[in-house]
Order: C-alpha cells, then sequence, then structure tokens
C-alpha cells in the first residue's frame, strides 16, 4: 500500500522537461502538502460524521498520502500520525486485521519521538501507544507489548499529578495494563494496585462528573475479578453495587450504558453461581437481553452480547433443563463465532463457549455430530494459544474436557491419555488461587478415575480422590462448584471401598451424597444424580439412611417437575430421566414393606406417581376453608394458580420473549417463587399446617370406601401388592413371580398382539397364554387373599392401582381360562384409578342425578375423518341407540362435529359419549386427541384439561387408545381417560387400545340398559362399572375375539 500510495504523489512533484526550476518546485510542493492535508482532514470529516467502513478507508489512504508528502519536522505531521492511528484502530476494531494495529503502533512510536517529555501532547500519545499495545498483547499473546504497555501507562501517570485533566485516564488505563498482567501472572501486587488505582479514580470523579461512569465500571470488574482471587462475598456484592450504581447513571441512550448493562449481568451471574440465587440470574439475562438489543448486526458491540447472553441462558439451562434456553444459547454462539474469523481477539472465546453448548446438547440428544463439532471448536481454540499464552489453560481444559466425554463415547483410548495430559499441563499453569484451578481438579480427577476403570492403576485412583480432596477444601460452602467435589468424591470412595478399601470409604461415600443431594446451591438435576447415588449405595451397603434418601428424592423430583414451566417440559424430564433414577418410588415402597410399614409404602408410591396430574390439581385445589380464614391470602393464590396453570398447559409453554420482550421463562420462574412462598404463608396459618403436604396415609384410606384398593408394586428388590381398606391397616401379597423382566415381557406380548392382531383363533390363542400368565404372576395371588384372607364376597366392587408397566396390562380380565374355573370378571368387578387421591377426588361432594328427566347426555359422533384409514361404519347406529334414551340428549355430529363446539357442550353436560376415532400420541401424550370433523382441529387432551367441567359426572369414550396410557413414563397415567376423569368426571369408560367398530353399538346398549334399569331419576354414575361389566358379558356371550372384550375398562368411582 504504501509503494502504491507514493507513487502518484512523486508523479504530481516532478516537471516534464530536462530544464529543472527549483523556486517552481517548491512552490508545488508546498501546494501539494497544504492539499493533502486538507483532504485529509476533510476525509476525517466524513468518517466522522458518517461513521462508515468506506469513509473511514478513504480516511487512512488520505492520511498516508498526507503523511508521505509531509516531512519530518513538519508542525503538521504529529497531528497526521496521532489521525492515522486511530483511524486505523477503528478499522482494526471492525475487522480484527493485526496488520492495522501494527502500523498504528509504529505510527504511535514516532509520534512519542516527536513529543519528547515536556511536550504538552505526550499525554495523549502516551495514552494511546499503551492501550494499543494492551490490545495487540490480547490477540497475539506477546508478554513484552503488555510490559511495555504498563511502562508507558505509568510514566504517563507520573506527568499527570492531582488535578490535571488526563489523570483519570491515566489511572483508569494504568488500572486495566495492571489487571491484564495480573491474569496472565496471577501476581497479587498487580491486582491490588490496579484496585487501588482504580478506588482513586472513582474519588476523583464525584456524582455528576463525566467520567463517574466509567470509573464505577471499572472498579466494579476489578473487584469481581479480586471475588474470583479470595472467595470473599463482599467484594462481589460491592462490585454489583458499584455496577448499579453505574446503570443508575446511564440511562438508555448513554454512550455508558452498553457497557453497564453488560458487566452488571455478569457480575449477577457470577453471584448466582456463587448462591444460586435465581432471581440474580434471571436478572442477569434480561440486562444481556437488553445489551443484544442495543448492539445490532454490525455493532462492535455484538460479539460479545451475544457470548453473554448465549452463557447466561446456558447456566439457566442448566439448572432448570428448558431445552429453548440451549437451544437460543447455541445459536447466539454460532453467531458470534461468524463474527470472529480467524484472527480475531474474540475467537478464542467464541470457539470455546459454542463448544460448550454443543458438549451440552450431545448430553442431552446423544448426536454424535454435536460431539465431534464440539472437540474441533477446542481444538482450533488450542492451537491459537501457543506456551505462554494467557488464553493457553483455558483452551487446555476445555479440550481436555471434550476428549474425556468423547472416549466415554468411543471407548479411544488416544481420547483418553490425551485429555489426561492437557489437564495435567492446565492445572501446571493454574497456580493455587487462579479461578480456574477448582474445575481443572475436578475434571483432570474424574479422567484419572475413567483410567483406573480402565487400565485398573490405583495410582491413578488415589490421585484422584487427593485432586477431589483439594477441590473441595477450595469451594467453600455455598460456592456452585462444591456439589461438584461431593459427588465425584462419593464415586470415587466408592471405587476405591470395591478394590479392598477400608470401611470408613464406603461411610463417606455416602456421606458425601447426602450432602450433594442437600446441597441447595446446586441444580435440581445434579441434586437428583446424587439422590440416586445415595439410594444405591445405602442400599447395598448401609440401609441407616435409606428412607431418609428415598424420601429425598421423591421431594426433588417434585420440585424438578414443578419448575419446568410447562407441561410438555415435565413429561420430558421425566421420560428422561437416568434409568436408575425411573425405579426409585417403586423401590422405596418395596424397602417400606421390607421394614414392615406398609402405611409409609402407600404414601411413597402416591407421592412418587402421577406427578404431573397431582401438580394440576394443587393449583386447583379447594380454598372454601381458607376464605372464612383470610380471604386475601386464597385470592392471592388462587390468582397465582390459575396463572401457574395457564402456563403449564399453554402451547408456548413460557419460553422465549413475549412481545413485550419479557424473558418468558424468567417471568415463570418468578411465578413459581411467589406460588411457593404464599403456600408457605398458608401453612403459618393455624390448622393450614399441611396444607398441599404429601397426603397422609389416614386419609388415602378413605379412597377405599366401596371397595379395597389394590397398588401392584413393580421392584428389582421384591414385588408386591398393597391392599388398602376401608379401615385397618394395609395388607402385602408377595409377587415373587411378578419381576420387572417378566412384566416387561408381559407388557411387549400384549402391545404387539394388539397392534397387528393376528387371525381370531391366533389371537385368542396367545392372549389366553398372556392372561394366564398375569394371573399367575399378579392377580391370583391377590384373588386369593381376598376371598381366603378378607373374605370379599364375589361380585364386589375392587379397584387397582398397578405401577410401571402393569400400567399396560389387563388385570381385570386375567384368569385360567380353563373349563371350571372363574376367571377375574366372573369374580369381581374391576375399576381402575391413576392414584388414590384421584379416586378420592372423584368421590368428593358426588350425589346422585334427582331430576325426573335424568342427565344431560353429549353425544359426539363421528364415523369418517380426513386421514383415517378406516370409516366407523356402526357409528350411526350407536348414536341411533343413544337417541333413543329417556334422558335429555345434545348431539354433535357431521359437519357440526367441531373442536369449538364439542367442548362449548362439555360445559353444560353430565354425561359425555364419544363415538369417533382416537389417538393415543406416541411420544407426547397430551397430545392425544379424539378426531372430530374433517379438516377441523382435534380435540386433544390438553383441551379437556384446560377446561374445568362444573357438573360432569359420567364419560364413556368409545374411541381407540383412550386409555392406553404413556410408554414412556407409565406411572404418569397419561390418557384421555385419566384427562377426563382429571377435568370433572367421576367414571369413565375406556380402552387400552384399538376397539373394533361393531362393538360399540353392543357395548351401547348393554351399558346403557343397565345405567337407567331403574328409569332416568335416581341414576347413579358409580354403576357404570358394573353396566360396562355387562356390556362386555354380551361380548362374550357371542364369543368375540378376547381382545375386543379385555380393551375395555373402567376408571373412577
Amino acid at each position: 500500500h504504501e509503494s502504491s500510495t507514493e507513487g502518484p504523489a512523486n508523479q504530481g512533484n516532478g516537471i516534464r522537461g530536462d530544464i529543472e526550476d527549483p523556486q517552481a518546485h517548491l512552490c508545488i510542493s508546498l501546494t501539494s502538502v497544504t492539499e493533502a492535508i486538507k483532504a485529509a482532514r476533510e476525509a476525517w470529516d466524513e468518517y466522522d460524521v458518517s461513521g462508515q467502513d468506506p469513509h473511514l478507508s478513504d480516511c487512512i489512504e488520505k492520511h498516508r498520502e498526507a503523511l508521505a508528502l509531509c516531512p519530518i519536522g513538519d508542525p503538521d505531521r504529529s497531528c497526521l500520525l496521532e489521525r492515522i492511528r486511530y483511524a486505523l484502530t477503528k478499522r482494526f476494531e471492525h475487522n480484527s486485521d493485526v496488520n492495522d494495529l501494527d502500523k498504528a503502533i509504529d505510527y504511535l512510536l514516532e509520534s512519542l519521538s516527536l513529543r519528547s517529555p515536556g511536550h504538552p501532547l505526550r499525554y495523549d500519545t502516551l495514552c494511546g501507544l499503551g492501550g494499543a499495545l494492551i490490545t495487540r498483547y490480547h490477540q497475539t499473546g506477546n508478554s513484552a507489548d503488555l510490559e511495555k504497555s504498563i511502562e508507558y501507562q505509568q510514566e504517563n501517570l507520573s506527568i499527570c499529578p492531582i488535578g490535571h485533566s488526563g489523570r483519570s485516564s491515566a489511572l483508569n488505563n494504568l488500572g486495566v495494563a495492571l489487571m491484564t498482567r495480573y491474569k496472565q501472572t496471577g501476581e497479587r501486587a498487580d491486582l491490588e494496585e490496579s484496585i487501588q488505582r482504580r478506588l482513586e479514580n472513582l474519588a476523583i470523579c464525584p456524582i455528576g462528573h463525566s467520567d463517574r461512569c466509567f470509573a464505577l465500571n471499572n472498579l466494579g470488574i476489578a473487584l469481581l475479578t479480586l471475588y474470583e482471587k479470595t472467595g470473599n462475598k463482599a467484594d462481589l456484592d460491592k462490585s454489583i453495587q458499584y455496577q448499579q450504581e453505574n446503570l443508575s447513571i446511564c440511562p438508555i441512550g448513554h454512550s455508558g450504558r452498553e457497557l453497564a448493562v453488560n458487566n452488571l449481568g455478569i457480575a449477577l451471574l457470577t453471584r448466582y453461581e456463587k448462591t444460586g440465587k435465581r432471581a440474580d440470574l434471571d436478572e442477569s439475562i434480561c440486562h444481556q437481553q437488553e445489551n443484544l438489543s442495543n448492539s445490532p448486526i454490525g455493532n462492535i458491540g455484538r460479539p460479545f452480547a451475544l457470548n453473554n447472553l448465549g452463557m447466561a441462558l446456558m447456566t439457566r439451562y442448566q439448572q432448570t433443563g428448558n431445552r429453548a434456553d440451549l437451544d437460543e444459547s447455541i445459536r447466539h454462539q454460532e453467531e458470534k463465532l461468524s463474527l470472529c474469523p480467524i484472527g480475531h481477539s474474540g475467537r478464542s472465546m467464541a470457539l470455546n463457549n459454542l463448544a460448550i453448548a454443543l458438549m451440552t446438547r450431545y448430553k442431552q440428544t446423544g448426536n454424535k455430530d454435536d460431539l465431534d463439532e464440539s472437540i474441533r471448536h477446542r481444538q482450533e481454540n488450542l492451537s491459537t494459544c501457543p506456551l505462554g499464552h494467557f488464553n493457553r489453560f483455558f483452551a487446555l481444559h476445555s479440550l481436555s474436557v471434550g476428549l474425556l466425554m468423547r472416549y466415554k463415547d468411543t471407548d479411544n483410548w488416544a481420547d483418553l491419555d490425551e485429555s489426561i495430559h492437557c489437564e495435567q499441563e492446565s492445572l501446571s499453569i493454574c497456580p493455587i488461587g487462579h479461578s480456574g484451578r477448582e474445575s481443572t481438579l475436578n475434571n483432570l480427577s474424574m479422567a484419572l478415575l475413567t483410567r483406573y476403570g480402565k487400565a485398573g492403576n490405583k495410582t491413578d485412583l488415589d490421585e484422584s480422590i487427593r485432586h477431589q480432596r483439594d477441590k473441595l477444601s477450595i469451594c467453600p460452602i455455598g460456592h456452585l462448584g462444591r456439589w461438584w467435589a461431593l459427588n465425584n468424591l462419593g464415586i470415587a470412595l466408592h471405587k476405591r471401598y470395591e478394590q479392598g478399601g477400608s470401611e470408613s470409604d464406603v461411610k463417606d461415600s455416602i456421606s458425601y451424597f447426602k450432602d450433594a443431594a442437600a446441597y441447595a446451591v446446586s441444580p435440581l438435576p445434579s441434586r437428583l444424580d446424587s439422590a440416586t447415588n445415595w439410594i444405591l449405595m445405602a442400599r447395598r451397603y448401609d440401609t441407616t439412611t435409606l428412607a431418609e434418601a428415598y424420601s429425598t428424592y421423591l421431594y426433588l423430583l417434585n420440585r424438578s417437575i414443578l419448575l419446568a414451566s410447562n407441561i410438555h417440559d415435565r413429561h420430558s424430564r421425566l421420560t428422561s430421566a437416568p434409568w436408575s433414577g425411573r425405579h426409585n418410588t417403586v423401590d422405596a415402597v418395596s424397602f417400606a414393606i421390607e421394614k414392615h410399614q406398609p402405611r409409609l409404602a402407600v404414601e411413597l408410591l402416591e407421592q412418587g406417581r402421577g406427578l404431573m396430574f397431582t401438580q394440576l390439581g394443587n393449583y386447583r385445589t379447594s380454598l372454601d376453608h381458607l376464605d372464612a380464614v383470610n380471604k386475601e391470602l386464597a385470592d392471592r393464590f388462587r390468582i397465582l394458580s390459575a396463572t401457574m396453570e395457564q402456563n403449564a398447559l399453554s402451547s408456548r409453554g413460557g419460553t422465549g420473549i413475549d412481545v413485550n420482550g419479557e424473558d418468558m421463562i424468567a417471568r415463570y420462574q418468578k411465578q413459581a417463587d411467589d406460588w411457593d412462598k404464599t403456600v408457605e404463608e398458608i401453612r403459618q396459618l393455624k390448622d393450614f399446617e399441611s396444607f398441599l403436604q404429601a397426603t397422609p396415609f389416614v386419609i388415602l384410606q378413605k379412597a377405599a370406601v366401596s371397595g379395597p384398593v389394590i397398588m401392584v408394586n413393580i421392584s428389582q428388590y421384591g414385588s408386591a401388592a398393597i391392599i388398602v381398606q376401608e379401615t385397618g391397616e394395609p395388607h402385602c401379597v408377595p409377587l415373587p413371580k411378578a419381576t420387572p423382566s417378566v412384566i416387561e415381557t408381559l407388557s411387549k406380548k400384549v402391545k404387539e398382539t394388539t397392534t397387528d392382531p393376528p387371525e381370531p383363533e391366533v389371537s385368542d390363542r396367545i392372549f389366553t397364554g398372556i392372561l394366564r400368565d398375569i394371573w399367575s404372576s399378579i392377580v391370583g395371588p391377590i384373588v386369593y387373599h381376598l376371598e381366603r384372607v378378607l373374605k370379599l364376597p364375589r361380585g364386589s366392587r375392587i379397584w387397582w392401582i398397578p405401577t410401571s408397566a402393569v400400567w399396560l396390562l389387563p388385570l381385570h380380565a386375567s384368569g385360567l381360562f380353563t373349563p371350571g374355573k372363574r376367571n377375574m370378571p366372573d369374580r369381581y368387578v374391576s375399576s381402575y384409578t391413576p392414584t388414590l387421591s384421584s379416586l378420592l377426588r372423584a368421590r368428593t361432594g358426588y350425589q346422585p342425578i334427582s331430576s325426573p328427566s335424568g342427565p344431560r347426555l353429549l353425544l359426539v359422533a363421528q364415523r369418517a375423518v380426513e386421514g383415517e384409514k378406516e370409516q366407523l361404519v356402526t357409528v350411526q347406529e350407536e348414536s341411533a341407540l343413544i337417541r333413543r334414551l329417556p334422558v335429555r340428549i345434545t348431539v354433535v355430529e357431521g359437519e357440526d362435529c367441531k373442536r369449538e363446539k364439542v367442548l362449548a357442550g362439555l360445559q353444560n353436560t353430565s354425561w359425555i359419549h364419544f363415538a369417533c376415532h382416537g389417538k393415543q400420541h406416541p411420544t407426547e401424550p397430551f397430545k392425544s386427541q379424539f378426531s372430530l370433523r374433517g379438516g377441523d382441529a382435534p380435540l386433544t387432551l390438553i383441551d379437556i384439561i384446560q377446561n374445568g367441567l362444573p357438573q360432569a359426572d359420567l364419560a364413556v369414550l368409545s374411541a381407540c387408545h383412550s386409555a392406553e396410557g404413556d410408554r414412556g413414563a407409565p406411572d404418569e397415567t397419561i390418557h384421555l381417560a385419566a384427562g377426563v376423569l382429571f377435568s370433572g368426571f367421576r367414571s369413565v369408560v375406556g380402552t387400552m387400545w384399538a376397539m373394533t367398530d361393531v362393538d360399540g353399538p353392543v357395548i351401547a346398549e348393554a351399558f346403557y340398559n343397565y345405567m337407567l334399569r331403574n328409569g332416568p331419576e335416581g341414576i347413579d354414575c358409580r354403576d357404570a362399572a358394573k353396566a360396562l361389566y355387562m356390556g362386555v358379558k354380551e361380548l362374550r356371550r357371542r364369543k368375540v375375539p378376547m381382545e375386543r372384550w379385555v380393551t375395555l375398562v373402567h376408571y373412577g368411582i
């Protein structure tokens, strides 16, 4: 560039011809210099007004031309040097071309040589040169630049005595340079002097001073760094205090607001990581969202805004498990990387943070592309950080984590060895006091523990334990990293005990897992992992604390579900839980039975199942008694509950940014906190101490007022049935044949046979075998106890509460099916209920219909739906039969069969009969549906739950799969029948799998004949189970294939 610039200038200075006139040459030269300087000034002014890159480049070229013509010693040269170095620095900020920065420094050095000590403008040049060298240090990691920068900044301060207009900038810049050196060397003296310089700067910038905002900002940053060094929370709180004052004096539009918002957000995020205070995290995200919104594409600060918001969202994802936060974090980090090309000073951080986000998503989804891309980014990052580079520690540490994760996936020994090598180097360059030391100790420990598991070298195991103890010692109570040390020490000590360690190892392991599960600062998913580890260890080695471990797990599980912002995320958390944790509820029940505590067993089983419907039920709990005691508190709880339920059931699920720019997740979390606080306030009232607490057995027992309730618990530690009666102790019936593997095999057989039924004869043969196996492993021993021990008369009502895969088995239809033997349908009238609480709720306040005209019945009949393979050819026959019933009937069918019309009809009916297609959604059960008019929206389970049904009594769901259940979380009992029961209906008829169309009219005729046997007045929905039995009896009389009558089930009272 310089040669091409000098060429035209020299040509402009020459005279054609053989004779040269010296006087004319002088005149032309003076004119050219003046014009070049004028052109440079005009280009400067144009850029100053526009701020556009093309004008900036033109400005630089014009100044270069002027400098080429302006001789050394010319008074204008110094000014030209200052302007061109400033312009080059600005262009470097835009394009990260280090050549621009190098040239700017060259110009600054020349300028400094022209402004010898005592020169009135030497201060300006020292200031600019010190800043440019710091910038290049960050770009290249060259320590010589950093040392020279400090030297220039110290001289600068020495020529700015107290009262000098430039002293504030000199103090600030020296503070920045010293802080930078501290971060490289860890030298405490540099950190302390940096803080002292910034304190002095703040002192000379009183309230109202134009530079106060910058003094507050930089002092806040320094105190945050001091906190990272010492862990002294007072320094962190003071940092936040300064940043809050800074923000208060930087209103929207202020040039310093971007820094104020960003740095306050960072400080609050740091305090959240220290204390776990959720309000700090949400406020941090709000500030970072504002920062990004004020940093449009092209803004120099956009990469930093993207990074900081991305990291804050990642932190919240780790707390809540909300996938929307994780995906948004990755989008921000990807954009940041695209804005930081090779050579950009921010590329290292962009690579590292995107790698972390991708690794996090890999852990959730198992997508190996995310894992490999994450490691590629980490490897590139390390390649840009040679020995001595200030970022090398972070690059090594990050790559080590990625390689260890890939080793666990691929079993590639080279990845494991390289991971350990990287982390050992990382530890060697982060001395005691370094902010990254605790995470390095943790990951090196886990890598060594992994290698021990592969190679069996006890030295690796002992070194792993030593590193974890070191980590624990530098993570005091309240530090977010303390959980990792507690949990991982538990793991390592257990390993050592297995290899001949002492009894103290296993005792300490259990103790560490217990402390980790109770560590409130840590995210709930982490605490759930620790509680599961605690359970496994206590169950195997020392059951002294096992009951406490199970209770802790159930409490944490309920809290985790509550804090998910919508019903779909709650379901996702249950289905994505670690396999070892999914069995904790049934294993807890098994332990209580083993310890001869059947009441506790009932309470534990009730607490650990049907969690989502239980949470929704809490929002709808009756407040009649509370209204009489404290109306204001009752109204507040009512409003909060309505909001929480609306969020839980909304289609967006409380994620993202709303139309007002508010973070919906943060808003939901605040509402959840307010709801929790209100519940606690209610519990402070006399007689409300147990408000929304786990229901005790003496209350649950009342669910068995009309017949025993049988809870079938399947556990790896021993299966049993618990029979709950209206009075007395529960009876436990061992089921030794009902192992988890047997139940899983039976459920798969049922699924295979009902999904694609073979020919009737073959189907009956298979089904007979299945029903016999169910009888011998589960139902037979229970019936024996009912008949021989409890003397329960035949024909009595009983209720089933199965667990795990037992929900998929037709207990009500089991038997030996041999001549002369009574099968289950011939002995007792079976019903199902999701929980004891749901049965209690269905019984509460029920009165049989007393109107002479009987119930109001809504008939929803739809023969054909677009997209369905088969038409329901007998729907019209079924509809005609029901129309003849002597009750008040509203019919919605054909073209009128629309979602809105059905929902409106549900509000004014006590009975409903669906004769249409039904579908159980395979992965999102709350999207299960009844198919209505072709092209119209279906009626989903969510629709039914959202609409309270105040007059509901009986629902007949003559549709396929209406009580099939969710295979991903069977203990949640999420299907159409359960949703209808939850929404207010007290008695529900449904189907466990597909229903044959021609059976609809047969069932309906027998069912309603029995229900209306005494006329419409005094009709009682508690007869529905017996009425269904009559319908099944008629199908059996007609000798239809077994799966056609077995599918029919009853829920509720």
